[in-house]
Parts: structure tokens; sequence; C-alpha cells
């Protein structure tokens, strides 16, 4: 399974204000983008994907809500609204989370109270994880296994420490292209090299 870990730092995680930023700049749009991008093709959806999304804006810990591929239920419209929706429907499920605690939401969709460090490490312990940056090495010259895990972030770039300390832990950065792309695209691209490849 290919999965996309997409860092939110922003984005918040209480479901009213999460409603209400929209179109406040905050990056919630975004989300929908990736999440369309990343899970469903003409006709249809991806069932080998799934999409790590990180909310960080939060007054206790960080939500990641994951939709995989090969769970994932109906979502009444793809239009923006309607996916936001989706995601806020998950934040609700997982309000009264305790740090490291999961709640499964109808539709496939899971919610896990968790920072963004600690996830990421997490996978990297037992999968090759790659992270999106523009001097990475370029995804065509790759060799990519036949799980990969890619990290990237929305609008707001990534600490410099935070790429210091995935290195550390193994993670290598990749490219897409000479320039810098939504989150969205660089996922449409990772998947059309994939597909490419028959992987």
């Amino acid at each position: 399974m290919v999965e996309f870990v997409v860092r939110a730092r922003a984005a918040p995680v209480d479901p009213g204000k999460f409603r209400a930023a929209v179109g406040q700049g905050l990056g919630v749009e975004y989300l929908a983008d990736i999440l369309k991008h990343s899970l469903f093709v003409s006709q249809g959806h991806r069932p080998e994907v799934a999409v790590h999304l990180v909310l960080e804006n939060s007054a206790d810990f960080s939500r990641i809500i994951t939709i995989r591929g090969d769970q994932l239920g109906s979502i009444d419209s793809l239009h923006e609204r309607g996916v936001l929706a989706v995601i806020e429907r998950a934040l609700d499920a997982g309000k009264k989370l305790g740090k490291d605690q999961q709640v499964s939401v109808a539709g496939g969709l899971t919610v896990l109270a968790r920072s963004f460090e600690k996830y990421v490490k997490a996978l990297a312990a037992e999968r090759d994880v790659f992270v999106l940056h523009p001097d990475g090495i370029d995804i065509r010259t790759l060799e990519l296994p036949e799980d990969p895990v890619f990290v990237m972030t929305d609008h707001t770039p990534m600490p410099k420490n935070t790429y210091k300390s995935m290195a550390r832990q193994g993670i290598r950065p990749v490219s897409v292209g000479p320039g810098m792309l939504h989150a969205a695209q660089c996922a449409v691209l990772i998947l059309n090299e994939l597909d490419r490849r028959g992987a």
C-alpha cells in the first residue's frame, strides 16, 4: 500500500473551528484536494492508497485522520465542502481522545491522537519512508520499495529541524520535479510514477 502522511500545522482539530477555517488562510481547503487527488480516479478510487492527515492546531493533541482506499465507504459528494465534511465528522468523533487513543469512524476512517513526530518515527521503524523536498533525489531515478510512505506538508513549510530529525531516522528526501508544487499535485505525480512502473 502506498501511504501519504500530510502535516497540516495550521488546520484546527476542533470540528467547529475546522468548519469556520474554510477560506481563512489556514489551509483546510488543501486537505480536500489532497484526499481527492490521492484516493480517487475516474469512476472509482484507489484501494492501494492510504492518506494520513495530521492536524496540529489543537489545545491538547494532534489528530491523525486516516482514510484507507481499501476500506473507503461512500462520500456523498467530491466537491470541496463534501470532502471537508468527512474530515469534520472524523474530528467530531475524535474530540475526546486522550494521548495515543484511537477511534474508528463509519466509512473506513480512523482518528488517532498522536504527534506528527511520534507517528512518523514509528512508521520509519517499520517501513521505507520518504519526505518530499525540492533538493531530494529525483523520484524517476529512485528504486522504490513495494509499500512506500511519503511525508509532505500542506502550504506551511516544515521546520528545518524536522528534516534533520527525519534524516536521523533514515527518512530520505525525494523530489518530484524542479518546481514547488501543492501537496495534492505531488501525490498525483508520485502515483503516476508508480502507475507507470506497474507498482
